[in-house]
């Protein structure tokens, strides 16, 4: 399993969190973090507190801020299928606010009884929380992945914030509701990445408390 997450420079000290945590609980899940114009010397830095982290250098000029923002939050679409496809194996999508607070060996034996695992708010029609997706390695599973990616397109990725849930949305009701041709699930309850929730060894942190725990 590779585990994928994207940064920027401002997010850098969010996406370390993430990385210590899992060289504390999983020091053999290698972790590739997709660098949105960030210094190097800061992923020299990220590359010290975890040996099984790897870089994807991306360093482009946006119009501003919120295109940067969007495109952080949506080059996953790219990513996820290729990196798929270049090293068979199963992708685990986190974004950069996400951490671990316990092992989740558990969680990953569990994950490979399932095409997709992520956490559904509604499930006909599907709606979800895309913070955490997770892929089994299949090339249908590939194929699905660059449904998505075109679906995130039309929906304009640099100026759409939602264009990655939605088109998602779109993508899983298709395979679990109308082809019914996917092995789905939600997230236990012990691995869903609430962050209200105790009982998670997975969390995912809100807008304002991460900026709060790591300005």
């Amino acid at each position: 399993m590779l585990v994928l997450t994207t940064t920027n420079q401002k997010y850098v000290p969010i996406v370390s969190n993430l990385l210590k945590s899992f060289k504390k609980y999983q020091p053999n899940i290698k972790i590739i973090v997709s660098c949105v114009n960030v210094r190097e010397q800061s992923i020299s830095e990220m590359q010290k507190l975890n040996e099984k982290s790897e870089f994807i250098v991306e360093n482009y000029e946006f119009n501003d801020n919120n295109h940067e923002r969007n495109y952080c939050a949506h080059n996953r679409v790219y990513h996820m299928p290729r990196l798929m496809k270049n090293n068979k194996q199963d992708i685990f999508w986190l974004d950069a606010d996400v951490y671990l607070r316990g092992k989740i060996d558990a969680f990953i034996t569990w994950l490979s009884d399932y095409d997709f695992a992520i956490r559904a708010k509604e499930m006909n029609p599907y709606r979800c929380n895309c913070g955490m997706v997770w892929a089994k390695y299949s090339e249908k599973n590939i194929q699905i992945l660059e449904e998505w990616k075109e679906e995130a397109e039309k929906l304009d990725i640099l100026n759409f914030w939602y264009a990655d849930q939605n088109s998602l949305n779109s993508v899983m009701n298709k395979h679990i509701n109308v082809l019914k041709d996917i092995k789905y699930s939600t997230f236990p309850l012990e691995f869903d990445g609430v962050s209200t929730n105790e009982k998670s060894a997975i969390v995912h942190l809100k807008g304002p408390k991460k900026m709060e725990l790591f300005k």
